[in-house]
């Protein structure tokens, strides 16, 4: 059975390996190559000072530090806005306020 400390590690240890529920699977590799690229050889070191250094709580800071200064990226291919949706900047639908009308079917 494992003492409160080592579970609270493993738990933390965890979240930070896991990619966000909502991504798809083309974000999901982004986000691995990305996140898991910067994460893994901090949380590495943090499960060594736990394992030889038994300092639980100096490991879980390591990982949490780990998160924050490589958080999920921001822009990932497929999260592009949908043209005519609200999320489209007001300048790039300005720019467009000025096309010509496509030519209709008479």
């Amino acid at each position: 059975m494992l003492d409160i400390d080592t579970r609270d590690l493993l738990a933390c240890a965890g979240d930070a390996l896991t990619a966000p529920g909502h991504l798809t699977p083309a974000q999901v590799d982004v986000w691995h190559n990305h996140t898991l690229r910067n994460r893994i050889p901090m949380i590495q070191e943090a499960l060594r000072i736990a394992r030889e250094e038994g300092d639980a709580e100096r490991a879980m800071q390591l990982i949490d530090q780990a998160v924050h200064d490589y958080p999920a990226p921001t822009r990932i291919p497929g999260n592009r806005p949908v043209p005519g949706s609200r999320l489209l900047s007001r300048r790039h639908r300005a720019d467009h306020l000025d096309d010509p009308e496509p030519p209709t079917a008479a």
